[in-house]
């Protein structure tokens, strides 16, 4: 199985980049391929600029963007890690999915409206939160759920084969964030087998 880990977090010594690192073990010692980009340490560009678009348009997108399009067509599975801020993802990985998941890759259009073009692959979602679980279950986990499953990569025809939220991170014990991992290290068990 072929993953790529899109990582989202300027810290390197926090609930994140721990679940990084074991997500990293993990998936190689049960015999994956693993190419992990993260974003912060790349120093992403965010920005979708009125070149970007020009240039995506014409069919010919900027280095920066199709270099990260070749590494999504190579990846059987994309695996996101990245905290909820303000009820979302941080504006980095917003500017990834926008420069990214573009028209011409992610997507295309006709007369008949929009269509998915990346139906071949999945996608696991983890977040990390600061708050409690009670407090997003307002409808804020739905909501979540809802952008991610139809709105982004729904849109592009990526099934996603599961979204988790670690809840409470910064007032956990250690043992606590330790099932946490293990949670999140099922998914390999749950991962497509290559053909």
């Amino acid at each position: 199985m072929k993953i790529l880990i899109i990582y989202s977090n300027h810290h390197t010594q926090n609930f994140n980049h721990r679940l990084l690192e074991r997500l990293k073990q993990k998936a190689l010692q049960t015999g994956n391929e693993l190419v992990v980009r993260d974003l912060y340490q790349m120093n992403f560009d965010p920005v979708l600029r009125t070149r970007d678009f020009e240039m995506i348009s014409s069919g010919n997108p900027p280095e920066d963007i199709k270099k990260e399009q070749d590494f999504i067509k190579w990846a059987d599975v994309l695996l996101f890690i990245y905290p909820v801020w303000w009820g979302g993802m941080p504006a980095i990985m917003k500017g990834y999915i926008d420069k990214v998941f573009s028209w011409g890759f992610a997507y295309g259009s006709n007369g008949k409206g929009p269509y998915p073009l990346l139906n071949d692959k999945k996608a696991v979602i983890m977040n990390s939160l600061g708050q409690s679980k009670s407090d997003y279950e307002n409808g804020m986990f739905q909501s979540m759920d809802v952008i991610n499953t139809q709105g982004i990569f729904g849109f592009c025809g990526i099934e996603i084969i599961r979204q988790f939220y670690f809840t409470s991170i910064h007032g956990i014990s250690e043992a606590e964030i330790d099932k946490y991992f293990e949670e999140a290290e099922t998914i390999f068990e749950k991962l497509p087998v290559s053909s």
